[in-house]
């Protein structure tokens, strides 16, 4: 099951960086950062319907993005419930702490200080 976990874990790294490229080279009303990254070089790979297959091509990872993470969220909430029950019937309880008493003792009061001498004639 470990195994399992780790490379789904892989391929949702894989998918989010394939997903940030594919969102940052699509053409926006303003070019933004899709010319800066190549987004004319796109357009003569796919042809002149680079925005659909681009567009299709963001709707497919993020289906796959949001699928992995719903069976990671079940694959870790398993294990989750599986070690708590186990380690609700497994352990023995924890004898109970007896209290120590504490050793405190009082702080005496600060003597009041002489009154100073009385000089009035």
């Amino acid at each position: 099951m470990d195994i399992l976990r780790t490379f789904l874990i892989v391929v949702e790294a894989v998918i989010s960086l394939l997903l940030i490229g594919i969102i940052l080279l699509q053409r926006s009303k303003g070019e933004g950062l899709g010319l800066a990254f190549g987004a004319g070089m796109g357009e003569t790979l796919f042809g002149s319907r680079a925005g659909n297959v681009l567009t299709r091509a963001t709707v497919v990872l993020g289906t796959a993005f949001v699928v992995n993470t719903l069976v990671l969220a079940i694959l870790f909430a398993r294990r989750d419930a599986s070690l708590v029950d186990r380690g609700l019937r497994d352990d023995p309880p924890a004898p109970p702490v007896a209290e120590q008493p504490f050793d405190i003792e009082p702080i005496a009061a600060p003597e009041p200080e002489a009154a100073p001498p009385d000089d009035t004639p």
